[in-house]
């Protein structure tokens, strides 16, 4: 089996490390595993770049931040198709889609990769399933579909309120993309 993990890095982060330790495994099981990372931080030829169009991605950036929708300008996402770990793989695992205020994915890309090739997404943290916030504490406006949200720095920090329309694209890519969604703890599962 040929698997891709599409993850914001291969090594730096608790969900990268998780990651790559699956990697790891899946490697040592006789598959063959690649990682596509935003953040590559070891040399390897199991390891590369994730598309990016840095340009595209700094010319649309101001207008989407300005709407508060955050990270559907990485159109270099789309380009992902193209890569030979891509074209190779029998199945991808998407693992954190999300890098901070910047990011790197564009989760509107996702019923598209999925169209040609089967997906596990694994939930490492609720940024998934909510408006933007990685970790909600009180609040569960994400079971309602967000919208007015009390805390904006929450990491990721957004300066615009736009989490309802977010939570809605997140909730349309997902229910048109061909998916299985697990979680590494029963907590997780148990709020996605």
């Amino acid at each position: 089996m040929k698997v891709l993990h599409i993850n914001q890095s291969d090594i730096s982060g608790g969900a990268a490390i998780a990651g790559y330790r699956l990697h790891q495994g899946l490697l040592g099981q006789g598959a063959d595993s690649r990682l596509l990372v935003w953040r590559p931080k070891t040399i390897s030829d199991r390891v590369d770049y994730a598309a990016r169009l840095a340009i595209l991605d700094k010319l649309t950036a101001p207008i989407t931040q300005q709407l508060g929708l955050y990270y559907i300008n990485k159109l270099g996402t789309f380009t992902i198709p193209k890569h030979s770990f891509y074209k190779n793989a029998d199945v991808l695992n998407f693992h954190v889609l999300h890098g901070g205020s910047r990011g790197y994915f564009n989760y509107l890309a996702i019923p598209s990769l999925t169209k040609r090739k089967p997906a596990v997404f694994t939930f490492h943290d609720m940024w998934s399933f909510t408006g933007h916030c990685a970790y909600s504490y009180d609040c569960d406006r994400w079971k309602r579909g967000c919208g007015k949200c009390p805390d904006l720095n929450i990491y990721p920090a957004i300066p615009k309120d736009n989490t309802h329309i977010e939570w809605k694209l997140k909730n349309w890519a997902y229910s048109h993309s061909n998916l299985t969604i697990v979680t590494p703890s029963r907590w997780l599962c148990e709020q996605a």
